[in-house]
C-alpha cells in the first residue's frame, strides 16, 4: 500500500514538472486605467522612484519592507532599493528611459529570495482633459516560480495582475484628489 502511494505521489510531482516545465517563460502582465487628469498631472509620480512608491501596491503585502532611494530624484537613473524579510525580498528599480508626459521605463532586478529581472513601463496617453494610463510589466519567469504558479494553479498575470489593478486604482485616487 505505502509503495502505491509512493508511486502516485511520484507521478503526480513527474506530472507537475512536465507542465510547469510546458508553460512560456516568457510573460507580459498589462493593466490600464483612465484618470481623470492631464498626462503632466501624472507623469511625476512615475518618473520619480520615491513618488512612485507612494502609489504602488507592493507594502501594501509586505510591510517589513524598507526602501533606500539613490541617484536623481526624478528622471533616468532615479533609483529605489528594496530589502525586506518577507514577501518582496530584496531588489531594486531603476527608471531607464523617459519621454517627458508621455512614457517612463524602468528595470527591475530581483536578488532575494531568487534571481529574476523585469522590465516595466508606463505609458500615458491623453484623451481630451483625462488620460489612458497603461502599466505593464514583462521578462522572463524562472522555472522554480513557473513549478510553484503549476501548484498553486495561478499564472503570473492573475498574481501580479490584480496587485497591478490595486496600485492604478490608489494613483488615480492620489492624483484626482490633488485637482
Amino acid at each position: 500500500m505505502f509503495k502505491k502511494i509512493c508511486v502516485v505521489l511520484g507521478l503526480l510531482i513527474v506530472v507537475f514538472v512536465f507542465i510547469a516545465a510546458m508553460k512560456p517563460a516568457d510573460y507580459i502582465i498589462k493593466r490600464n486605467i483612465l484618470i481623470n487628469a492631464k498626462p503632466e498631472a501624472i507623469y511625476s509620480h512615475l518618473s520619480s522612484m520615491k513618488n512612485a512608491d507612494a502609489w504602488m501596491p507592493w507594502k501594501e503585502i509586505d510591510s517589513e519592507v524598507n526602501s533606500t532611494y539613490s541617484g536623481p530624484a526624478d528622471g533616468v537613473g532615479s533609483i529605489s532599493s528594496w530589502n525586506s524579510s518577507g514577501q518582496m525580498g530584496t531588489g531594486q528599480a531603476e527608471v531607464t528611459e523617459i519621454v517627458l508626459n508621455r512614457s517612463v521605463k524602468t528595470k527591475i532586478t530581483y536578488t532575494k529570495p531568487m534571481e529574476m529581472n523585469q522590465d516595466s513601463e508606463f505609458i500615458l496617453t491623453a484623451e481630451g482633459e483625462n488620460t489612458q494610463m497603461t502599466w505593464s510589466v514583462s521578462g522572463q519567469i524562472p522555472f522554480i516560480m513557473r513549478f510553484m504558479c503549476t501548484l498553486m494553479f495561478r499564472d503570473m498575470d492573475t498574481f501580479v495582475g490584480g496587485m497591478f489593478e490595486r496600485g492604478l486604482i490608489k494613483l488615480k485616487s492620489i492624483v484626482e484628489n490633488k485637482k
